[in-house]
């Protein structure tokens, strides 16, 4: 990688060189950049269309935030010279930060993960590792990344299945970007004993032991301060060509005489430096392998979680900045121009509209509507509300990427078939049983996006999905109590609807002479009952129906039922 040539520090306690005299220092320095035309930065001037793109990674890792870190990498870091990710999150959806990190191994530009506030714990950890450079601010953390399902069982398989894919996960994005892949296996791993030594004179290496022996050692290169000026030991080099104006060759003989090379950096100050702890450094003498200045990172039996001096420390990260500024300053972006992204309106609502509770109502509200509206005349209030809720359900989980068009086209072809078998079709079969399946599958596969979970985070989808089905199946009941038991008593029901009726109890008869002459007729159909139609009786047409068998037009029939204006027949038998 271009990120990952030796380099001087920035000055730090442990490593810094013993500035004997910084007022001559300053003097110095300052003759030379005047002299060289070169600003403090050692890059010129910076361009003023040249910019660094920020973007929050906080709070509760959700579907929204992938929709977020998408937009910024894909659109926002266009034309820009990096892009630094404030990471401050105690973790969340596992699968939604696989997607996040997918998409910043996807960046055009360079990417920094500031770790602040609550630090990179969990899903935060592994976003992080996806980034090219990785920076701490005083006091955060980084780490426990195992993944958990609170309030889901799980078999011991099932964990492990999803621990090996986490670490060959982190894995791949150590190699990548030049993290040690080790420290982001122990991370998601309590069983993996981590151990670290110096080796050079700015590199650590960490080896792994098992079974009380080195199984496998990890070294990473310091990675480079600055991604766009020249690094100190080059600038030195420059001024240190034959060609060189011999004033300023003069300069720098006296800088290296006060302060000694750079390229040969002296021990820091004795009161400088940190003691070790002798218990933490002790190494056992069993295990092969094993330098003796090693030391022990990470027990077994305990997820590894680091602070910033011991990422520092063991050469996870390089640099620690209390602020995005200061942390663009010191990795060479003095000047940049900042564009911060943050969610819009448009994002947060999309996100609010697939948590869990938003969704069964969604649900229950578009389903409902249009069952009210198959069930009455016309096409009203009740349609509309189902169609935009519907739309809203499918819109936002679509446009989040839970769910897939062909999550959608499943719903529409359930909606159709049932529609089909209320109104074109006679009884309830084929048509009526694929709708319901296809309408229950398109919801399914919207709610949990894979259809059979294999990982831990899998499940947690999964048991989402059954908190949604089961308040979608609550609020459709109540719904229907309402609709049908509790509306119709109200005021408002009574305006709209005719409530009162004429019962033969309250006195009403309806044709009581013509009930007796019209039972026992016997006629001809005129038109297909199915089950209702027309028939031909004596010289008088009646409005007829069957008790439910269709019969065809030109058939004798018999009245057998007169219930006011309700006439029911039956097939007369050919008689032989």
């Amino acid at each position: 990688m271009s990120f990952m040539k030796p380099h001087l520090k920035y000055p730090e306690k442990k490593n810094s060189f013993q500035w004997k005299k910084p007022a001559a220092i300053a003097v110095m320095a300052f003759i030379l950049l005047a002299g060289s035309g070169m600003t403090p930065d050692g890059g010129g001037t910076t361009p003023p269309d040249d910019f660094v793109v920020i973007c929050p990674i906080d709070g509760d890792i959700l579907d929204g935030m992938s929709v977020l870190v998408e937009r910024a990498v894909t659109q926002e870091a266009a034309g820009a010279k990096a892009i630094l990710f404030i990471v401050d999150t105690y973790g969340g959806r596992v699968d939604s930060a696989i997607d996040i990190a997918n998409t910043i191994l996807e960046s055009p530009v360079p990417s920094i993960a500031f770790i602040t506030g609550r630090g990179a714990i969990s899903a935060g950890a592994l976003i992080s590792y996806a980034c090219d450079h990785i920076v701490m601010a005083p006091g955060a953390n980084i780490g426990a990344s195992t993944p958990i399902a609170p309030g889901v069982e799980m078999t011991e398989e099932m964990n492990e299945k999803s621990m090996s894919f986490l670490r060959a996960k982190y894995r791949a994005l150590g190699e990548e970007k030049g993290h040690n892949p080790l420290i982001g296996e122990a991370m998601v791993d309590a069983s993996i004993e981590l151990y670290g030594a110096p080796e050079g004179d700015d590199a650590y290496r960490v080896y792994k032991v098992e079974k009380g022996k080195v199984s496998e050692t990890y070294a990473v290169e310091p990675q480079q301060a600055s991604l766009t000026a020249a690094s100190d030991a080059e600038l030195w080099a420059q001024y240190a060509q034959p060609d060189t104006d011999p004033a300023l060759r003069q300069i720098e003989e006296a800088v290296r005489s006060l302060t000694g090379s750079p390229e040969t950096p002296q021990t820091a100050p004795e009161e400088d430096r940190e003691v070790p702890d002798p218990a933490a450094s002790s190494t056992p003498t069993a295990i092969e392998g094993l330098p003796a200045n090693a030391r022990l990172i990470s027990p077994a039996g305990k997820l590894l979680t680091l602070t910033t001096r011991e990422a520092r420390e063991i050469g996870l990260t390089r640099i620690s900045e209390d602020t995005p500024e200061k942390t663009l300053s010191a990795l060479g972006f003095i000047g940049y121009r900042t564009v911060h992204v943050t969610m819009t309106w448009a994002e947060a609502l999309f996100a609010f509209l697939t948590s869990p509770m938003i969704s069964g109502l969604l649900l229950m509200c578009g389903i409902g509507g249009i069952y009210i509206e198959i069930k009455t005349p016309g096409f009203g209030l009740p349609g509309i509300i189902g169609g935009v809720c519907i739309s809203l359900f499918f819109g936002s989980r679509l446009i989040i990427g839970i769910a897939d068009w062909l999550d959608v086209l499943l719903v529409i072809t359930g909606l159709v078939l049932l529609v089909a078998e209320i109104f074109f079709i006679p009884g309830f079969g084929i048509a009526g049983v694929s709708g319901i399946l296809c309408l229950a599958t398109g919801i399914y596969l919207s709610l949990t996006r894979v259809p059979i979970p294999q990982y831990t985070w899998d499940f947690m989808r999964l048991r989402d999905a059954g908190v949604t089905i089961i308040l979608f199946s609550l609020m459709f009941m109540l719904l229907i109590l309402l609709t049908w038991k509790v509306f119709p008593q109200t005021r408002l029901a009574r305006g709209l609807i005719l409530a009162h009726s004429e019962t033969t109890a309250a006195g009403y008869t309806v044709q009581a002479a013509a009930e007796s002459r019209a039972l026992g007729l016997r006629g001809m159909s005129t038109s297909m009952l199915r089950p209702a139609g027309r028939g031909r009786f004596g010289g008088i047409t009646y409005d007829i129906m069957t008790r439910g068998e269709f019969i065809e037009a030109g058939v004798p029939v018999e009245i057998i039922e007169v219930e006011g204006n309700r006439y029911v027949v039956r097939e007369l038998e050919e008689e032989s």
